[in-house]
């Protein structure tokens, strides 16, 4: 007797990979917003200007990152919607 695996389609894949990639992006941007919001009590309760100077700078790099992960996570969406839906 013999076992028939189910094949799977290159468009079955291709959604599959993109919706894993959509996924992680939106997670991503998830976290950056979570250490933004983190960054932005310690600068609060910071008294040292050295100190708040350095979160200032955090502050800049997770925003970037934060927008770089939306844009791709929207980019992603965008490619989503117009995949051939899976029968």
């Amino acid at each position: 007797m013999t076992t028939v695996m189910p094949q799977k389609t290159a468009a079955t894949a291709a959604w599959a990979d993109l919706s894993g990639r959509r996924f992680f992006a939106w997670r991503m941007a998830v976290a950056c917003e979570e250490a933004l919001r983190q960054v932005h009590q310690a600068a609060v309760q910071q008294g040292e200007p050295e100190r708040a100077q350095a979160l200032g700078k955090v502050d800049q790099l997770l925003r970037r990152e934060l927008l770089r992960w939306v844009r791709r996570g929207e980019a992603l969406d965008l490619i989503a919607n117009h995949l051939p839906q899976p029968r």
